[in-house]
This record gives C-alpha cells, structure tokens and sequence, in this order.
C-alpha cells in the first residue's frame, strides 16, 4: 500500500484545517451586540475626522512614534551588528579566544530576543513608572538580540578559506576581522535592517497603547471612547509614518558609502555607547523605582507557584501559537488561489495592508465586540495579522519569479487556478513555508500582547502578577514564555533546514 507523502504545497493548504475548531467556538460566542458599531467602525475608515487640533496632536504623536522607533532601531542595528560579531565563530577563530564564551553570548540574546518587547515594557513600567525611555529601552532589549542573530548568520557564511587566505599574508587581526565581516553586515543591513524601522514604528504603536506615548495612546484613548472617526486619523497617520519612512531609508544606499557609513558606524556606536551607560546607570540608581526583592521569595517557593492553573495557562499559550500559525501558512495561498485575477490581488493586498496597519490589540478589541474572549479569538487575530504580512511577501516572491511554466500550462488549456497552483506556488512552497517558519518564532513571542489584552494564557496571568507586584510570578512566567520561545526556534531551526 501507498504511503501518502506530504509535500511542501499540500502542507501549506493542509494548515487551513485548524480553522475548523476556530470557526466552531467563534459561533458558539458570537452575539449580535457589537454589529452596529463594527459597521460604524468599518466606514469611519472612509471618513476620518480632520480638524485642526486632530492635525496638531497628529503631527506631535507621530512625532513621538517617530523618535522612540527611530532611536530603538538605531541602537539596535548598532548593538545588533556588534553582537553579531561577538556571537559568530569567526571572531573567535581569528582572535583565538575560547568557544565557551560564545555559546554563553548566544544563550545570554535567545533569553533576551524569547521575550516579547511589550513583556519587557509592562516589567520596566511597573518598576520605573511610564517614562518616555521605557519605549526605546523595551524594544531595543529584543530588537538588539534578533538582530545580532540574522548578523550573525550571515557572517557565518563567509569562506573559511578567505580566513586562511588573509592569515598567509600575515594581516592583522583587527583588519582580518573587518574585512571580513563588513560585506555581510552591508548586505544584511540593506536587505533586512531597513526593514527593521517598520517593526520598530509597529511596537512602538503598540506599546503606546499601555502608556509609553506616541501614535499607540491617542488610538487606545480613541477606542476607549468609540470615536472612530478620529481613530482612523491616527491609523491612517501611522501609515503614512511607515511608507514615508521606508522610502526614504530606501534612498540611502551604502554600496556608494561604504568608506564613509563605517566611520558613521564607529562614531554612532561611541555615542550611543556613552547614552546606554546614562540610561543603565540612571535606572539603576533611581530612587522612585519600586524595589525588586522576590529574589528569595523565588528560589524558595518557585515550585509551589507551579499549579493546575498555571499548566493549563501554559498549555493554552502553546495551542494559540499552533493555531495562528496555521491560519498565518494557509490563509494567504488559499485567497490568491480563490481570488486569482487582478482585482482580486489588489483587494488582498488592500486588506492585508489594513490587517498590518492595526495592531493586534486593537484588532482584538474590534472582534470582541460582537464575540466573548476565547483562545480562538485571539488565535484568529493573531493569524490575521501575520498572515498579511506572510501574504505581502508571497506576492512579491510570486511576482519577481520566473512565470513560464504557468503561461505553458495555461496555453495547453489547464484551468488558470490550476496552472498556478502547479506552475507558480510549487516554485515558492518551500522559501514560503521556511518564512512561515521564521513567523511562527514571532508568533509565539507575540501571544504575549494577545494574552494580555484577551484574556487568555500566560499573558493575563502576567498582566495578574504585575498588577499584585507579584516578582517570583511574574521571573516563572518569562521562563516559562522563554522556554516555549527556544524549543520553538529549534524546532523551526530543523524545518527550515530540512526545507532549504
């Protein structure tokens, strides 16, 4: 008998079956309530309110967003680039220094990038009280360790024969080491560092909606009173925030600068070095911060603290990262397969920009009301949000590939969802589904903003424990987020291997 084989295409189209217990539970809770302000909120986006005070707070709220995103992702990608030469095995190869240094580096930013920036936020805020710094601070925690990871990588790519070749003509140790390296981090910080700026301007939304300031807080306060119109001023000012900034990050081009953005980087990296070392000793020393004594209390009673409660919570966290992620693998082959002509594209792209746009907690808020909070819920929410951003690059990978066995099949008469099904998505199965599995990390670093704000798995327990000033809660409930985190990474580490 046959054995049935999965491939990468029929994987993808398989996830959609965890729609099948999301759609039950979502029509077991849905009421009729929230119809008529869902409806108000859906064409109020038509007709924002434009007035001259809305203009003004506009302009200072993104102007906040702007400062905080743009100053955590400047310190990030300068941290970033230097951690990910401190964490390559090339640095210690040509220093000769010892390994173990390296893997305690690299354990020291997994701990560090497994927490979600909005975790790290909420514990600052109730430590040092709402700052303007806790923003920058919160972002740049994680943000500087995910990019020491892709830095990382990349410099691992490099030849170790180029080592040898430079070694034989007796270079210098510190030149070895930048020539080297400084290839790949151009090419990373071009291909994937602008991209960065995005996520930034995206969790600094979020994190104004707990306080922190910027475009997030007038969204949350407009929400609170259902003012929609004037909510959608704000949406439509954080896009406008991110197009602009993109483009104009795009037209700096370092191939043409190289000489001039490494004394850039040298310069940037001194002075942000010397802010940090403010920043650090400033919330060190700050007397208004509330003490941090659980220490004890944890490493007596840590164990007592893991109940029933806590392991389904957990159990919970993890079910709500396995379901959005296959609405965020399924959902967007399936739509351009359904909707496969040129209106249809530019309606999905309309839509998963929109889904991009409002962030997650805000998405939630809208759903609850006409649903009660349940894991599906934000399973959905979730999975929407990353499915528009795993549909974005799909299309542009479709796009920009080579589309002359779709033409052939559709020229022999095979129907056109056919031909593109086997002549185009097969091309992009297995780069799609090694993406998806690079989601699927944030994802679950991400249930964190919908526990909080849905009420469901670690994440309401956390905002619980923090509210009490509950430290030895809130120390498990990171482990417990960073171990879901690392088993999570190893596990997509093996499947994009097996997919590349």
């Amino acid at each position: 008998m046959n054995k049935l084989k999965l491939n990468p295409s029929s994987i993808t189209f398989l996830a959609i079956l965890v729609c099948l217990p999301l759609a039950y539970e979502l029509f077991i809770n849905f009421h009729i309530g929230g119809i008529e302000l869902f409806k108000e909120f859906v064409i109020s986006a038509f007709n924002p309110k434009i007035n001259n005070e809305i203009i003004f707070t506009l302009v200072k709220r993104l102007n906040e967003t702007f400062l905080i995103a743009f100053s955590s992702w400047l310190i990030s990608i300068i941290f970033g680039i230097f951690f990910g030469i401190l964490s390559s095995e090339i640095f210690y190869k040509i220093l000769n220094l010892p390994i173990f240094l390296r893997s305690f580096l690299n354990l020291f930013l997994t701990f560090i990038r497994s927490i979600h920036e909005l975790i790290w936020g909420l514990i600052l805020m109730q430590i040092y009280g709402i700052n303007f710094s806790i923003g920058i601070i919160a972002i740049c925690l994680p943000f500087i360790a995910i990019n020491a990871k892709v830095f990382s990588e990349q410099i691992e790519n490099i030849n170790h024969k180029t080592i040898e070749s430079i070694k034989q003509i007796n270079g210098t140790k510190s030149s070895t080491l930048l020539t080297l390296v400084w290839a790949p981090i151009l090419k990373t910080y071009k291909n994937y560092g602008l991209y960065r700026l995005e996520c930034a301007i995206r969790s600094t939304a979020v994190l104004g909606l707990f306080g922190v300031g910027g475009i997030g807080t007038s969204i949350f306060l407009c929400f609170q009173t259902l003012n929609f119109r004037e909510l959608w001023t704000y949406l439509w000012g954080l896009a406008f925030l991110i197009i602009i900034s993109k483009e104009l990050l795009k037209k700096f081009n370092l191939s043409k600068t190289s000489e001039k953005f490494l004394t850039y980087f040298i310069i940037a990296l001194f002075c942000i070095s010397l802010f940090s070392l403010y920043f650090f000793v400033y919330f060190i020393f700050n007397k208004n911060a509330i003490p941090f004594n659980s220490i004890n209390n944890f490493l007596i009673s840590n164990f007592s603290l893991i109940s029933y409660d806590f392991l389904k919570l957990l159990l919970e966290t993890i079910v709500l990262c396995l379901l959005s992620t296959g609405i965020t693998i399924s959902f967007p082959p399936i739509c351009i397969l359904i909707f496969n002509n040129k209106i249809g594209i530019k309606i999905i792209r309309s839509i998963s920009f929109l889904f991009r746009l409002i962030p997650p907690p805000v998405l939630i808020l809208i759903l609850l009301m006409f649903n009660d909070p349940s894991i599906s819920l934000a399973a959905i929410t979730l999975g929407l949000h990353n499915a528009a951003i795993t549909s974005k690059l799909l299309l542009v990978n479709l796009h920009n590939q080579d589309n002359k066995q779709y033409i052939a099949m559709k020229s022999l008469g095979v129907s056109k969802r056919s031909s593109w099904l086997l002549g185009s998505f097969v091309k992009q199965a297995n780069s799609y589904l090694a993406y998806c599995a690079y989601r699927s990390d944030i994802i679950i670093r991400e249930t964190a903003i919908l526990g909080v704000i849905g009420s469901v798995g670690l994440g309401w327990q956390l905002q619980e424990s923090l509210s009490s000033f509950a430290w030895e809660e809130v120390i498990i409930i990171l482990f417990a987020y960073s171990s879901i985190a690392i088993i999570g990474e190893l596990i997509n580490g093996k499947i994009k291997s097996n997919l590349a």
